[in-house]
């Protein structure tokens, strides 16, 4: 059996299931899936570039399986066995481009998951700023995780309000958990420093863990003191209030040196917010 014809068996059910991530998901859709994130993986460590990411596809697994732990066991076995398969009947080159191939159509899938209509993308909260869905379709498409965290944390100054949910926090929570450890890496200061001194979210210990985990070791690299590094996210954050209160002002872009202002743009084109990026 080619490549080819395998890509296509696995990709047509996964369009499925894809579509519809709250439906029950059978056996089939959840190995499928799993296959994504380990393909989307073995491209990423090649160095290719594709807009779609593991973590995202491994989010998608746990959505569709409800995190339950004998689909896991039961994917990896399977996926496992079917590329020790291939690899034996084809070789190991072969293998690796089967595995690209497949993660191609996954991010392609991804991407097109991610299309909505425009007034879906465009859909704005009660507070006039960008909903939760609009950035997530966002970070999707994209994979610019960091932009939208920092988006988000020029809407949110102050952080959320502690007696009330918001959506806003929990995507963000969501997103530091799928970009883990090293994606957070790549988040500017000004997103880090202010969620790790702000409150973003209702519940999320893996989250809330990873934000300190990486505040404390830019803390270390910048020689900064906790005090310091309070002040420092007080003054960022009382900086972004401030311009918000200005209709024609900036996004921030006052903190001194190691700014760099940039926009969000949706689908449409459109830029929907300004912010700066402030690195030290």
């Amino acid at each position: 059996m080619t490549s080819f014809r395998l890509t296509a068996i696995l990709i047509a059910p996964l369009c499925m299931a894809i579509a519809s991530p709250a439906a029950n998901a059978s056996t089939d859709d959840s190995e499928l899936i799993y296959e994504c994130a380990l393909a989307l993986d073995f491209a990423a460590r090649k160095g290719v570039q594709l807009p779609g990411t593991s973590a995202r596809a491994m989010t998608h697994f746990s959505e569709v399986t409800r995190n339950d732990a004998a689909l896991l066991r039961q994917a990896k076995q399977m996926i496992d066995a079917s590329w020790k398969n291939y690899k034996k009947q084809n070789g190991s080159e072969e293998l690796d481009k089967y595995v690209l191939l497949v993660a191609q159509d996954c991010a392609d899938l991804y991407v097109e998951r991610a299309a909505q209509p425009a007034q879906q993308q465009a859909e704005m909260n009660g507070l006039g700023t960008l909903s939760a869905a609009s950035l997530r379709t966002h970070a999707d498409r994209t994979g610019d995780y960091g932009a939208v965290a920092d988006y988000l944390v020029y809407h949110y100054p102050y952080g959320k309000d502690l007696f009330k949910d918001n959506a806003d926090g929990d995507l963000l929570g969501k997103m530091i958990v799928e970009v883990g450890a090293s994606g957070l890496r790549r988040w500017s200061d000004e997103a880090v420093y202010a969620i790790a001194n702000k409150f973003y979210w209702q519940y999320n210990p893996p989250a809330t863990r990873l934000i300190f985990a990486e505040y404390q070791r830019r803390m270390r690299m910048q020689r900064h003191t906790e005090a310091e590094a309070q002040r420092w996210a007080q003054r960022a954050a009382d900086d972004r209030a401030a311009q918000a209160r200005q209709a024609n002002a900036k996004a921030v872009g006052s903190l001194g040196n190691g700014c760099e202002n940039r926009k969000l743009i949706d689908q449409r084109g459109v830029v929907t917010a300004t912010y700066s990026v402030c690195r030290r």
